[in-house]
């Protein structure tokens, strides 16, 4: 408990010095005070022992405006925790504040802090980690020092002069009976003590200061003697040895005789958990025992809280065995004889006088097949398949075997035999035999013309037997046969010939175009055929020009060969040419590549042939009108032509002037003259004249 030693002020004075303390507030407020340290000092030391009078001083260094003392505010901390806030008279050394822990205890011991405020500002000090050493030695007392077995005392642990929560701990010897808390620095407890011996009591407490927890002295021993009760039962069981089922027994439970009065106690018979007789008014139970009362029977008392037992053991042997049922043989086809044995194998020979009874029963339904000597013969089916389970008696013993199971074997039906996917001439394919009826394992034995080539042993209900095979021809596939077998007795039973059907690959395609590729003219329609020696429809037939990856075209048919137009060609569609066939099979098959280019058409042609055959016939009919005009023109001119004459020769016997020599005459036809006129030329001792004409003055001629 913190203590102030300041001086409390009374009512009237508190209401003036708080007024007083909100005017010098907000006096402070404007002129303003600055806190420098806050320092906590713990004295006589920081660490003392128990009872030790403690005092905590929190002093603040603060400046303030002149003429101006604001209120102080002072708070104590320990372990964190605001403990306690008070404020501070003007009157008084405002500059700290003085609290005392009278009579310290080690509750007191922790990390102790304070706070200062002024004006609104706060600051906290140092910290002061206080340890008080030592602890009060507890004390504690009972109620009574003798007591009954299973009677309780009441028991006080006291540890008064320390302060805080307490746990308390009782002990009886070295075991604890009691933990508890108390914050009051006691604890009080009742405690129930068995068993008749001297109870040696003892108690200690501990207490938690910060993070330590600090445990007490023990207290002194408290002895208490504890007076048993002598109610532990008797129990006997008549006969002991030599018990056979069938035999009567009796077990007794008693006890002593001076507590068997009261209403109080109570007495049971148990074996294991089962209660076999409770509140025994009789103390025997009597029964007529099998083998299953065979172990350990337990005979209770209880007073109060007070319980003691007895044990003892009881064997009884058997009579007979528990039967068994046995079936033989253990694999039975439909049809076969089958045996059901029923016996047990030991028996009290010196107890049986008369023969045991045994009864068979199959299924649950109970219906009894008959008694007799343990033996039952029937003819394996689906009528006798079921559980068998078997009884045996004597007198009123009745002992039940565990069942067994039965079911007939099914002989194996004859096989199917079929393919899985396709068969594709010269490629692995898969057969699959499977018997839709039959126990297993089947024996699975695949055929070729009715010799083994191959075996497979089927083994959970699931499994199919499975063979991998290969045909070169269509016939082939029909020499597959395939057997089944789970009975060595028995013949295999063989299936039927296998009949699928078989693909045959493509194997070649050809590329025929039409017309033929020289015959191929712009505006005509081209035909790709593309056509398969062999294959199996359907047929997937695809077009490709070479420059280009994607197929031009694509169709199935059921057919060997298929067409694809390119109508109306023109140039560019001249390139190299192929086809694919496909089929089931799997296998691509390219035709052989076909290049053409498409010519110009033949109308064309004939259109370029006549209009050049009419440019020529109009050039020459020009050309031959030109040349009929110019002559036209030369014939009718007297002199205005360009021929002359030759001089007449010299007569015989006359006086001649020489010859002259001859003159030839050339006709010249030059493009750029403008005027005609006459060149003389020379020609060795000859003279040429050339006329120069422009076309549009018409041909000379020379003579």
């Amino acid at each position: 408990m913190w203590v102030s030693r300041q001086s409390s002020p009374t009512c009237v004075h508190a209401s003036l010095w708080a007024v007083l303390a909100v005017l010098l507030t907000c006096t402070e407020a404007q002129s303003g005070s600055i806190i420098k340290k806050v320092t906590l000092s713990v004295e006589p030391a920081e660490e003392v022992e128990c009872g030790t009078n403690l005092t905590l001083t929190c002093a603040a260094d603060a400046s303030h405006a002149s003429g101006v003392q604001p209120a102080y505010s002072y708070s104590f901390f320990k372990d964190y925790k605001e403990r306690e806030e008070a404020l501070v008279r003007p009157s008084d050394n405002v500059e700290r504040a003085v609290y005392s822990i009278r009579n310290a205890r080690a509750f007191h011991s922790g990390t102790y802090q304070c706070k200062v405020v002024i004006d609104g500002q706060s600051r906290k000090s140092n910290t002061q980690e206080v340890v008080v050493t030592g602890l009060q030695t507890p004390v504690l007392t009972v109620d009574k020092t003798v007591v009954r077995e299973g009677e309780a005392v009441s028991a006080t642990c006291r540890a008064e002069e320390e302060a805080g929560l307490l746990v308390f701990s009782i002990k009886d010897g070295s075991e604890e009976v009691y933990r508890g808390e108390g914050d009051r620095g006691h604890v009080q407890q009742l405690i129930s003590l068995h068993q008749g011996r001297t109870a040696k009591l003892t108690c200690s407490y501990f207490i938690a200061t910060g993070i330590r927890t600090l445990q007490s002295n023990v207290s002194g021993v408290v002895s208490v003697v504890v007076q048993e009760l002598d109610i532990t039962p008797s129990v006997t069981v008549l006969p002991q040895t030599g018990v056979i089922e069938g035999d009567n027994v009796n077990i007794m439970c008693s006890v002593n005789p001076h507590y068997k009065n009261l209403h109080a106690l109570s007495l049971q018979l148990m074996k294991g958990t089962q209660i076999l007789k409770s509140n025994m008014t009789n103390s025997t139970y009597s029964k007529d025992v099998v083998a299953a009362d065979s172990g350990e029977y337990e005979c209770s008392a209880q007073l109060d809280n007070v319980r003691k037992a007895s044990f003892i053991n009881l064997t009884v042997r058997e009579l007979f065995s528990q039967p068994k049922v046995n079936i033989l043989p253990s694999s039975v086809f439909e049809g076969q004889q089958f045996n059901v044995s029923c016996h047990s194998e030991n028996f009290a020979s010196e107890r049986i006088r008369e023969d045991v009874k045994y009864s068979i029963l199959r299924n649950d339904d109970n219906v009894t097949l008959g008694q007799f000597r343990g033996e039952y013969t029937a003819v394996a089916g689906t009528k006798t398949n079921g559980n068998y389970r078997c009884s045996a008696q004597v007198g009123h013993i009745i002992k039940w075997s565990t069942s067994e199971p039965f079911k007939a074997k099914v002989l194996v039906s004859r096989p199917n035999i079929s393919v899985m996917g396709n068969v594709v001439l010269g490629h692995p394919f898969q057969i699959l035999c499977v018997s839709k009826n039959g126990s297993l394992p089947i024996n699975y034995t695949l055929k070729w013309k009715h010799i083994d080539v191959n075996h497979s042993v089927s083994t959970q209900p699931e499994h199919k037997a499975v063979f991998t095979a290969i045909i070169h021809s269509e016939a082939e596939i029909h020499n597959f046969m395939c057997g089944a077998q789970n009975h060595n007795l028995s013949l295999p039973v063989t299936s039927a010939a296998l009949s699928a059907q078989v693909i045959v690959p493509v194997q070649k395609s050809y590329l025929t175009v039409v017309p033929t590729p020289e015959d191929i003219a712009e505006g005509h329609d081209v035909y790709l055929i593309c056509s398969i020696r062999r294959g199996t429809p359907p047929i997937t037939f695809k077009w490709y020009r070479s420059d280009v990856e994607r197929p031009l075209y694509s169709a199935v048919l059921s057919t060997n060969s298929s067409s694809h137009t390119l109508a109306d060609v023109q140039k560019e569609n001249s390139g190299t040419y192929y086809c694919e066939a496909q089929n089931y099979g799997n296998e691509r098959a390219f035709s052989n590549k076909v290049t053409f280019t498409v010519n110009m058409a033949r109308w064309k042609k004939a259109l370029i042939i006549g209009a050049c055959l009419l440019i020529v016939t109009l050039v020459v009919s020009f050309l031959l009108i030109r040349y009929r005009a110019m002559r036209a023109r030369v014939s009718r001119g007297s002199k205005a032509g360009v021929w002359s004459e030759r001089p007449p020769g010299p007569v015989v016997g006359d006086t001649e002037e020489p010859e002259e020599p001859n003159v030839e005459y050339a006709e010249v036809m030059h493009s750029n003259a403008v005027d005609p006129s006459l060149v003389p030329l020379k020609k060795g001792t000859d003279t040429v004249y050339s006329e120069v004409q422009t076309a549009s003055q018409g041909f000379g001629g020379v003579y």
